[in-house]
């Protein structure tokens, strides 16, 4: 079957609190790098892509035992390459792929469509803000991210939210999260942030680990490489997938959980 063209762009209103204001105003700021290197050399940045998402989606068949299905919804999107995977596979019957950013989704997303083959006509293209995402309870089999987490202002709201829109028994799955190095620590960056502050060192696993628990998703196996280099080989892990970055699988519990309400430990100033 021919991919059929791009579903449009839904609507929704925007968040104009002052949180939902610098929200928004990050999220620009992460649309200018997106957009600078994607147009820089767009053959190369395309290709990183096609060959990345499907090892990434292998890696958590083979390794994670998640099989996507039904209707996934793709938070902090971006380009979308995650959705445009996705929606290659026959049991996916609807990928939702949400970013606060308009511009990434009308101008970054349908040259990624042509480009990794993605079945464009069974994805939806959301603008929203995933602390606070417009969808009925209960919407989703699956929830996905990719490097999106450690952006957000809120990481337990976020995950709250997630929680929320899951099917009881729903899964998250988040890759590509940044983990941590020997030297790292932490500092702000506001220059490539129109002057907004913007946290740069990666979360801790401990620290992600607090947060999934504070939003009441349970988390599933080893949420990280561990072991050291001759482990990771030998489990067949490859770089960029697990040992610079985390790679986290939740789920929503099939019978209610407590979820600790305070403190919030995702919560930035």
């Amino acid at each position: 079957m021919q991919n059929g063209p791009a579903r449009p762009v839904e609507l929704r209103p925007p968040d104009d609190t002052p949180a939902g204001r610098l929200r928004h105003q990050l999220a620009e700021a992460r649309a200018v790098r997106m957009l600078a290197e994607a147009t820089g050399d767009e053959q190369a940045w395309l290709e990183k892509l096609r060959t990345e998402f499907p090892r990434i989606v292998a890696y958590l068949r083979k390794h994670r035992g998640v099989e996507f299905r039904g209707r996934v919804l793709e938070i902090g999107a971006g380009a979308c390459a995650f959705s445009a995977e996705l929606s290659k596979l026959p049991q996916v019957v609807e990928v939702v792929a949400t970013d606060v950013s308009r511009r990434l989704l009308e101008e970054l997303a349908p040259r990624v469509f042509a480009g990794l083959g993605a079945r464009a006509d069974k994805i939806v293209r959301v603008p929203a803000d995933y602390h606070r995402l417009g969808f009925p309870d209960e919407s989703f089999d699956f929830v996905v991210c990719s490097a999106a987490l450690h952006e957000a202002v809120d990481v337990v709201g976020v995950l709250r939210e997630v929680r929320r829109v899951l099917k009881p028994g729903g899964r998250l799955v988040a890759v590509r999260e940044p983990r941590p190095g020997r030297w790292s620590r932490e500092r702000v960056d506001r220059s490539s942030s129109g002057g907004v502050a913007r946290r740069l060192r990666p979360y801790t696993r401990a620290e992600y680990e607090a947060f999934f628990r504070a939003a009441g998703l349970r988390l599933l196996g080893t949420p990280s490489w561990s072991g050291g280099a001759w482990r990771a080989y030998v489990n067949g892990l490859w770089e960029g997938i697990t040992r610079d970055a985390f790679v986290f699988v939740a789920e929503r519990p099939p019978v209610r959980m407590g979820i600790r309400r305070s403190p919030a430990p995702g919560r930035r100033g």
